[in-house]
């Protein structure tokens, strides 16, 4: 009984440690065609719309190489990152489900547009305070038309 007592706090632990992220930063990358993108700035906003559903219980996820500018308005970001920054917009649904993808790299923008579920995004939360959105969203291979990125980054953010 006592070993499985350690066991399990050893776990607890190190996946404590696996996230330890400070509020409003990320660690991680986005990788697009091989050229790596170090994701450092996490920023979130609540009641975002899914397009599929229709419902406003959307998470906003934005992952950034650069911290955005005072007054950047996060709901708009997907079509606005300002420029030189680079990054990952993630939406995460009211089910841990990741509902729309948007890159921003160098040679352009890539917006996957909202879909119900697919196999090739994963998000994976850890419990935080109320008010923030901690986790780790990713994705091994997507291959689109015009390239090929993956990504895997820890994060914690404040929620707007």
């Amino acid at each position: 009984m006592r070993r499985l007592s350690f066991m399990l706090l050893g776990i607890a632990l190190f996946s404590g440690a696996a996230y330890g992220v400070d509020a409003g930063r990320a660690q991680g990358a986005l990788t697009v065609d091989g050229k790596r993108i170090d994701l450092n700035y996490a920023y979130a906003i609540d009641h975002q719309k899914n397009e599929v559903t229709n419902r406003r219980d959307d998470m906003r996820v934005i992952l950034t190489d650069k911290p955005l500018p005072d007054g950047t308005k996060l709901d708009e970001i997907d079509y606005s990152f300002p420029d030189g920054t680079f990054g990952l917009v993630i939406c995460i649904s009211h089910d841990d489900k990741v509902s729309h993808v948007v890159v921003q790299h160098a040679k352009g923008m890539y917006d996957a547009g909202f879909f119900d579920s697919d196999p090739s995004y994963t998000f994976t939360r850890v419990k935080t305070d109320r008010g923030t959105i901690a986790g780790n969203v990713s994705a091994r291979q997507v291959k689109t038309n015009t390239m090929t990125f993956s990504v895997n980054v820890d994060f914690d953010a404040v929620t707007k």
